[in-house]
């Protein structure tokens, strides 16, 4: 029976990727991927001469039925599989949790490779209290429906984690100071592990005013 491995990544800065994700990739007979292109980069970065022919495309493209089906045939037909991100730890927000839901259901054991995760990153540099804490992740696309959600989110008395497209920034930004106030404390926290990482702790309206214009950062937002 194969073993599964969720492996963690770095969220920008190569330094981070561990060596047990190093031989893992190595070792494994297959390693889905939620794209070639970022995969290829990630193994020329940390010097591993993986075979293109291991790779498996598993992203949002990927369809329950056939697609999984056929990959879980390839999976049980091998010994070590591993499943890595475009970006930090997989399964919170890409479709990997849809493969943790097959691979249970075949009896697969899975295992993790811990590593970075932008949420962990975050909260590890801000003075708030996460003793309890909501991780909302990635807000609904529709103005609409992100305002619903951030109504819904408002309700909660413990920090709300958000994530979000870089090329969204500004747009929630501006959500969240209508729903809440311009004068509510967040932490926005950007780039991280870069060299271009900023983590701002300010008013929500200062910070709508500062990133007006809608500038691609990664980023990670903490509703205090």
């Amino acid at each position: 029976m194969p073993v599964v491995y969720i492996a963690s990544r770095d969220i920008g800065n190569y330094k981070d990727n561990t060596e047990r994700l190093k031989e893992i990739l190595t070792e494994s007979d297959i390693i889905l991927v939620e794209s070639f292109r970022e995969a290829t980069t990630l193994f020329k970065n940390l010097n591993l001469n993986i075979d293109k022919s291991k790779l498996i495309e598993f992203s949002e493209h990927t369809k329950k039925g056939k697609d999984i089906d056929d990959i879980m045939i390839k999976i049980l037909n091998c010994k070590i599989v591993s499943l890595i991100s475009d970006c930090g730890t997989p399964a919170l927000e890409d479709p990997g949790r849809e493969l943790l839901e097959y691979c249970y259901s075949y009896n697969i054991k899975v295992k993790p490779i811990p590593g970075v995760s932008s949420v962990t990153a975050a909260i590890m540099c801000l003075p708030f209290n996460f003793r309890e804490f909501y991780y909302a992740g990635l807000l609904p696309r529709d103005d609409r429906e992100r305002e619903r959600k951030l109504i819904e989110l408002k309700k909660l008395n413990v920090p709300v984690i958000v994530l979000d497209t870089p090329y969204r920034l500004s747009k929630v930004l501006n959500a969240v100071k209508k729903i809440y106030s311009k004068n509510k404390i967040v932490a926005l926290c950007m780039d991280l592990t870069l060299p271009t990482e900023d983590i701002i702790i300010d008013e929500i309206g200062v910070l709508c005013s500062k990133y007006a214009e809608n500038k691609k950062r990664e980023f990670v937002l903490v509703i205090k």
